[in-house]
């Protein structure tokens, strides 16, 4: 009878410690998924930018410079686009700090094993817009023109993808989304999509 006993309360508390993990990884990974979220809008800001902001590396990404810079910025004209596609073909990788501006869709965009190998390209999170501290998020904007675009009149579309590292050791969540400004140049537009990406 002890002995059936003994049995039923291991039995008990290895079901408790079971369900702990699970809650462990499943909290884990709704506050991964929110770090993910939470990284979008820091990504729009860095895109719609400042102008009135008196840091120099932030005005240095909503302006292309002279011809012997190298840098990645965002774009608002379709000859600044080809200026960054330039730079970035030189560079010998498809995203620098963060900005993208690939040639045509890439299929394993859409993985999220992609992303997680891309983090040298992309632009981190700083520590204080992340809970969990530096190099625990992290972000890339690609950068397409619109199909009805015209030299005049610009228009981009932005696919945002953020990543973002869980607690436990493995956990991560990569959440992409699509943002279109109303025009080249306003601050603001609409969000047209987003989801998690998986492997």
């Amino acid at each position: 009878m002890l002995a059936l006993t003994s049995m039923a309360a291991l039995l008990a508390w290895r079901n408790e410690w079971v369900n702990a993990q699970l809650l462990n990884a499943e909290a884990d990974l709704l506050r991964t998924q929110h770090k993910a979220q939470a990284v979008l809008p820091v990504a729009l800001a860095d895109i719609v930018g400042n102008a009135s902001s008196s840091d120099a590396a932030a005005n240095l990404r909503h302006t292309a410079g002279d011809a012997t810079q190298t840098h990645a910025f965002f774009p608002n004209t379709l000859s600044d686009y080809d200026l960054l596609r330039q730079r970035l073909t030189a560079s010998g990788t498809p995203c620098s700090a963060g900005i993208c501006a690939p040639n045509t869709l890439n299929a394993n965009a859409a993985q999220a094993s992609y992303w997680k190998t891309q983090t040298a390209t992309a632009l981190a999170v700083g520590t204080a817009d992340s809970p969990d501290g530096s190099n625990t998020a992290w972000y890339w904007v690609e950068v397409f023109p619109r199909a009805n675009t015209t030299s005049s009149s610009a228009s981009f579309v932005y696919r945002i993808t953020a990543l973002a590292t869980g607690v436990m050791p493995g956990s991560s969540t990569v959440l992409q989304a699509i943002w279109t400004r109303d025009n080249n140049t306003s601050p603001t537009g609409q969000w047209r999509s987003w989801h998690v990406l998986h492997d």
